[in-house]
């Protein structure tokens, strides 16, 4: 159990379950994230559940199931009130009980959630087409990562939701599930509760030793792929290849770089793009760390589809010749520092935070990290904005079908 000691007005407790992804488990564990904090053997509904929270003065339950790298994490965030603000010295207690619930010689999962849980995924699937940012989306990423892993839905593919069934998700939760990584933090003014959180937290942790992959296929020749569909706009997405990823030296560089392409309002696809030649609704860029993608997104008009694509892709040739300046670094730089220091400020930034660097084995602090990026150099930046390679392409847009 890791204890985040700090002055927050609330107490956090975060469980996160980890695990290699595999494509065959992902359904098992997106469902039970859905069903662990929708109720216990003793609030069998989600209403009885749902009063019990209001009844802890409005503490917050959430799970999410989320991918990085190549592994695959559920995690369970607790949030209450510190009992001292509300002068209730049971609240601790009942809050541990809930969680123990949910967690230690669990036997009971209610079958109509389940059911209710898999029809609305179903639902989901069945209903892609209707929101056009999605659909985009998933058949570009598809498109871009293939047989990757990263080019599946995270809660499975549709025929494994349709064909799981309760007695399958208890059978991986009762023989998979609680033989994972196992990690629990508490985060908060928790300085004169630890003996007691020690003492009666009964959920049994649980240490893997995990290969962190951070790798993805060459750069190949560009891949392009437009659909037309009904509406009246269309939806541009566009993928580089960079080759450099999370733990790699030049990772703040690019970052940096990122930025400065369509991070932020100062950027140059946002200025030039969206501001000065007005193609677009909004566009944007970003930069997937563990795959070495920067993917840019943008909505334009559908008769400017051809022609925006073209802007965007001259404007990243661009940087070969009008190289980033330094007033360009930075603004980025600052911008950047800023981000970090006021995410110091927020409670499940740093639970989480504190995981993941556990997790993937990151010793940098966010000392070093601030440093790392003051210490960025402009001839990388300009480097790596004239390196970076066209790998995939997409168009959904309007027209008659």
């Amino acid at each position: 159990m890791i204890y985040i000691n700090n002055e927050f007005k609330t107490i956090q407790f975060a469980l996160y379950f980890t695990d290699n992804d595999d494509i065959d488990t992902r359904v098992y564990r997106f469902l039970l994230s859905k069903l662990i904090v929708s109720h216990t053997k003793k609030y069998q509904t989600k209403a009885l559940m749902h009063k019990k929270l209001e009844e802890l003065y409005g503490a917050s339950l959430y799970a999410r199931v989320e991918r990085h790298a190549n592994l695959n994490i559920l995690g369970v965030v607790f949030t209450c009130v510190n009992p001292l603000m509300v002068k209730d010295d049971e609240l601790l207690l009942e809050v541990i009980t809930l969680i123990n619930e949910m967690f230690v010689n669990r036997s009971y999962f209610n079958e109509d959630i389940f059911l209710e849980e898999k029809r609305l995924l179903i639902e989901q699937f069945d209903s892609l087409k209707d929101n056009k940012r999605v659909y985009a989306n998933y058949e570009f990423t598809k498109l871009l990562f293939d047989q990757d892993l990263y080019g599946y839905p995270l809660p499975g593919r549709i025929e494994d939701i349709k064909k799981v069934t309760l007695k399958d998700v208890i059978d991986y939760y009762q023989k998979s599930f609680l033989d994972q990584d196992i990690k629990l933090y508490v985060n908060g003014s928790i300085k004169d509760y630890t003996e007691q959180i020690k003492n009666q937290i009964l959920i049994k942790e649980n240490e893997k030793d995990f290969n962190i992959d951070l790798s993805f296929r060459p750069a190949r020749k560009h891949t392009f792929k437009e659909e037309m569909t009904t509406m009246n706009q269309a939806i541009l997405k566009l993928a580089y290849h960079t080759s450099i990823y999370r733990f790699d030296d030049l990772y703040e560089t690019l970052l940096c770089f990122d930025l400065i392409l369509g991070g932020y309002p100062e950027s140059r696809l946002f200025k030039e793009i969206r501001e000065a030649q007005g193609l677009c609704y909004d566009v944007s860029s970003g930069y997937d760390y563990y795959k070495g993608i920067i993917v840019i997104t943008s909505g334009v008009a559908k008769d400017k589809k051809d022609y925006a694509l073209n802007e965007i892709k001259k404007l990243v040739e661009d940087f070969k010749e009008n190289e980033i300046t330094e007033d360009e670094l930075t603004h980025a730089k600052n911008y950047i520092k800023h981000q970090i220091q006021s995410s110091m400020d927020h409670q499940s930034y740093l639970t989480k935070s504190t995981f993941l660097k556990s997790i993937l084995k990151e010793n940098v602090t966010t000392e070093q990290r601030i440093k790392r990026l003051e210490d960025v150099k402009l001839e990388d930046v300009i480097k790596i904005s004239k390196s970076i390679i066209l790998d995939t392409s997409y168009a959904l847009y309007g027209g008659q079908k």
